[in-house]
């Protein structure tokens, strides 16, 4: 999925930073291009939910990209958005 533009990624999709934040795609904090292995890794079809659940006790391991990844919160900007 790295590069190209947004609307190659599925709405549902979660971005998670080697920082340990989720993030969707369109978030203004970085651009498409920038969402690639090492420093990112994503879960194009998260189970429901999974967004709301995001904390340290309930973590979300990437599928793809580096699938080394979790997150373990949420981007702010992001969660105004949903």
């Amino acid at each position: 999925m790295a590069g190209g533009d947004w609307n190659e990624w599925p709405g549902t999709a979660i971005i998670i930073h080697s920082g340990g934040k989720a993030h969707f795609p369109g978030c203004s904090h970085f651009s498409p291009a920038d969402v690639r292995p090492p420093v990112y890794g994503w879960v194009l079809a998260p189970s429901p939910g999974a967004w709301r659940r995001l904390a340290p006790s309930h973590p979300l391991h990437a599928t793809h990209g580096n699938r080394e990844l979790v997150a373990v919160s949420r981007c702010m900007t992001c969660d105004g958005t949903r």
